[in-house]
């Protein structure tokens, strides 16, 4: 098996790249595993300047990972406990590391960031977009709530009312609408991503090092303080959700493409 996150560092710049492009880049336990090594890594990095996440092939990342969730139907709803609180545990450990990084971190989406994909996405300080690209929520369609940080992360960005409006409906934001709303800083023209990212990377490089981090921890530092409990209240919640009738048929709807039907 290949590895399914990429880190390489060619001088003061990383590059983090989620490789499962077969499977659109859905994050298994390996690869939220190899991608907490990757940005411990570029955390305990002191000659570091900026770090590029992005995603190979034509998606960003669809988010959790499909094979495991169809396991998770073959449990009872009690036994479904402790796999998913491992799974999402390690997915939470994955983010606080990602905001601990000390230095910016630009993320490049291209076609679409669904799920925990999206809270990835979200979760770094710069974001540029491919046009046509999408971030999806799709929490509620599987009768659940969010991981990784969104139900936090989100209403900073872009106002607790918009945030419950796109959480609750499961409304898909487009590339315009979030560069219109802030929560992108550039939507690039097809074929132009990475060297976009690249471009903001090299900007930033050339500023001033020690005050770039230091304005990084005084914007960032308050919400850091309170990720880690608000993750855990995230977990606490994904998991007594799994254990409902509304989860399994929204497991399921999603594994045969069809809307759900819940029932209330």
């Amino acid at each position: 098996m290949g590895q399914e996150i990429i880190f390489e560092q060619h001088q003061d710049l990383a590059w983090i790249t989620l490789n499962r492009p077969e499977a659109r880049n859905a994050l298994s336990e390996r690869a939220l595993q190899q991608l907490l090594e990757a940005f411990v890594r570029c955390a305990e990095s002191p000659s570091l300047r900026a770090v590029i996440l992005r995603g190979a092939g034509p998606v960003f990342c669809a988010g959790g990972d499909v094979a495991f969730f169809r396991q998770l139907l073959e449990l009872s709803p009690e036994a479904r406990r402790e796999p998913l609180a491992r799974y999402i545990g390690l997915a939470h450990r994955a983010m606080l590391a990602l905001a601990q990084i000390p230095v910016p971190v630009i993320a490049a989406v291209q076609g679409g960031a669904a799920g925990v994909g999206m809270s990835l996405a979200c979760r770094a300080d710069v974001i540029v977009v491919e046009q046509g690209c999408r971030f999806i929520p799709a929490y509620m369609a599987l009768g659940t709530t969010p991981d990784g940080g969104l139900t936090q992360l989100l209403p900073e960005l872009i106002g607790e009312k918009r945030a419950l409006d796109v959480l609750l409906f499961n409304r898909p934001i487009e590339a315009a609408q979030a560069q219109q709303w802030g929560l992108v800083s550039l939507v690039a023209q097809p074929g132009t991503l990475e060297s976009s990212a690249t471009q903001l990377a090299t900007r930033l490089m050339a500023g001033p090092s020690a005050a770039t981090r230091q304005l990084k921890r005084l914007v960032k530092g308050e919400s850091l303080a309170r990720l880690a409990e608000h993750l855990d209240r995230e977990l606490q919640s994904f998991v007594a959700c799994a254990t409902t009738a509304a989860f399994e048929e929204g497991v399921r709807a999603f594994l045969e493409k069809r809307t759900p039907v819940f029932g209330g």
